[in-house]
């Protein structure tokens, strides 16, 4: 029995130290898009995602998320949402309100941040769940902070050398709001596309004619906890496992899954770390 309780508080004190600034992985990560042009080839993207600022997540320990990513210079930067909020919510239930200070934090964290192509942002499950006063400090703060261009349910592009691929992004796929063909309007057919959608599961109201090349996500930590030879226990927010971490493949559609930066809950991630992600176009 002592056995028991002295293994199961190494895996708990492994989880905690797993949260700790200094675990924080840059992921390099190369992604071919077919036709990409050629302008693009080595463009990077710096991916930030689910950073759950709250009690549980600290200033620090986002700023040295930022500060990784600035390591490697991106020539864009993408944050695909929950900024804030760090408990479950039910179907149904009020906003479950927010303390403002969690998002000057974020701010305070991230003032740092800087790429020559922009940074753009789209909000994510729990930002929608701390309510509609939340989400307008998110965007005005953020704007205002690091400059950050919000695509909600729309798209702009970015130009490099002469030429051009289109750049969108929705709401929360939880969201009666979320529309990927508001997203996508009006993009020449022959474009490369990349999507900014917090849950990966957009790929499932994706019609034929909503041609996207790229999708960049998080929402689903990576499943957060891990365990030897089995993985993530719970699904983490997803029906498909496929869509828990990494790149995944929808026919030629690629959506790339980040582990993201904070915790929900409980300050523990097991065998799964933080990540910041560096994507590089090929």
């Amino acid at each position: 029995m002592l056995g028991v309780f002295a293994v199961s508080g190494a895996g708990v004190g492994q989880g905690y130290a797993g949260t700790w600034s200094s675990n924080i992985r840059l992921e390099r990560v190369k992604i071919t898009i077919q036709n990409l042009p050629p302008a693009f080839r080595g463009f990077t993207i710096g991916l930030l995602s689910d950073l759950h600022s709250s009690p549980i997540v600290s200033k620090g320990h986002l700023q040295s998320a930022a500060e990784l990513l600035m390591t490697a210079k991106p020539d864009m930067i993408a944050l695909t949402g929950d900024f804030i909020g760090h408990t479950f919510h039910f179907p149904g239930e009020p906003p479950h309100g927010f303390e403002p200070e969690y998002i000057m934090n974020i701010v305070e964290a991230f003032s740092g941040l800087e790429a020559p192509h922009g940074i753009y942002g789209v909000l994510g499950n729990h930002d929608y769940w701390s309510g509609p006063e939340a989400m307008e400090m998110l965007e005005r703060e953020f704007e205002r902070g690091f400059g950050v261009q919000w695509l909600r349910n729309r798209n702009t592009r970015l130009e490099r050398g002469g030429a051009s691929i289109m750049l969108a992004g929705v709401d929360d796929y939880w969201q009666t709001t979320c529309s990927p063909g508001e997203a996508l309007k009006d993009i020449p057919e022959e474009m490369v596309r990349i999507l900014l959608s917090h849950n990966p599961e957009v790929n499932e109201i994706l019609y034929p004619s909503h041609r996207v090349d790229l999708i960049l996500s998080g929402h689903t930590h990576g499943g957060q906890i891990k365990l030897p030879f089995i993985g993530a226990p719970f699904q983490a927010g997803v029906r498909k496992r496929k869509y828990m971490e990494g790149l995944a493949w929808d026919g030629e559609r690629q959506t790339y899954v980040t582990r993201g930066v904070g915790h929900l809950v409980v300050p523990i991630r097991l065998l799964c770390p933080p990540e910041v992600s560096l994507i590089t176009l090929v």
